[in-house]
């Protein structure tokens, strides 16, 4: 069976520390499965100070996945660190409007415009 939801966890930029996660596919219960050790790895490691969740390449959320990115960002706050998601479609920024988490998450609209932020 394909997976429905891939992720690539880049090495941290030392420099600036952040650390990339790019999502690719659908984010949901099936996509969630395939991903959960996975992405709870790169989050209880994560030793930087802004985590990143491009979602230029990601078609769909649920509230499954709404819901971990609110304990992702309960999780990276309570360290004094920050998620910042990146790249979302028109469909997963409404999402996040209707629901108030743009109100809590930062987001850009691409990867480019974070790093020259």
């Amino acid at each position: 069976m394909n997976k429905t939801l891939i992720i690539t966890v880049s090495p941290l930029n030392k420099e600036k520390r952040f650390q990339i996660v790019d999502f690719n596919g659908d984010f949901d219960k099936a996509g969630f499965t395939d991903i959960r050790e996975q992405l709870n790895g790169a989050v209880k490691s994560f030793v930087g100070s802004k985590l990143v969740f491009d979602f230029t390449k990601l078609k769909f959320i649920n509230s499954e996945g709404i819901g971990y990115l609110m304990e992702v960002h309960a999780h990276l706050v309570k360290d004094s660190k920050q998620l910042i998601i990146v790249g979302a479609n028109s469909h997963v920024k409404d999402v996040f409007g209707t629901i108030g988490l743009s109100e809590i998450i930062t987001l850009y609209p691409s990867l480019d415009a974070f790093l020259k932020a």
